[in-house]
């Protein structure tokens, strides 16, 4: 099952400075949202939602993790910020029953 995912805010002020937030969408309805938080020291992600009672079901780390995945899979040099890839594409992530 794929879901699709939506960029809802951004500060990214430099690689190692930055946060977004996205939304989980299925059917064109916002299912949940992931959070990134990072700079020089740490690094942070939070789903918000019930995960179990999602379309498809799956682990809030599953969801975060394929998110940046499919993100970076299509991040180019023309993208000076993770979240460029937005501009030129749809982000999906598959999750299996």
């Amino acid at each position: 099952m794929t879901y699709e995912i939506k960029l809802l805010e951004a500060d990214i002020r430099n690689p190692m400075d930055g946060s977004m937030t996205l939304g989980l969408h299925h059917e064109n309805k916002l299912c949940g949202k992931l959070e990134y938080s990072w700079d020089d020291k740490k690094f942070s992600s939070v789903f918000h939602g019930n995960a179990p009672s999602l379309p498809v079901p799956a682990h809030p780390t599953i969801l975060l993790q394929r998110t940046v995945a499919a993100m970076y899979a299509l991040k180019t040099a023309d993208h000076a910020v993770l979240t460029d890839v937005f501009r030129d594409h749809v982000i999906t992530i598959n999750v299996e029953k």
